[in-house]
């Protein structure tokens, strides 16, 4: 899973005072059982799985996309109505796959 948590999630993350997300707190993209979702559960249709997911954030537009970059192709997008400063959220899950982090 990753995308992005505002900055009181991100504090209280960070101090290990929180463990479950509030709805609305986190902009994220999960992978699981061989499906994309988004945040809220929406489905990404038609969409293998993909190696470098990338995600691009447009806070002007108020807009997060995630994207696979290999492909150079959109595979989804979330609009959000956040005020203040935005920090990239990523969690490995538990099944033991590598994650990496890759710069622009």
């Amino acid at each position: 899973e990753l995308g992005v948590v505002c900055e009181e999630i991100r504090n209280r993350l960070r101090s290990n005072t929180m463990n479950i997300f509030l709805k609305g707190n986190l902009l994220s993209l999960r992978f699981s059982q061989g499906e994309y979702s988004l945040t809220g559960g929406k489905g990404v249709i038609n969409w293998k799985p993909c190696s470098v997911v990338g995600v691009f954030l447009d806070q002007e537009a108020s807009k997060l996309s995630f994207f696979d970059v290999e492909e150079k192709c959109l595979l989804e997008s979330l609009c959000f109505e956040f005020s203040g400063n935005l920090y990239p959220f990523f969690s490995p899950g538990s099944d033991g796959k590598w994650l990496g982090v890759r710069p622009l």
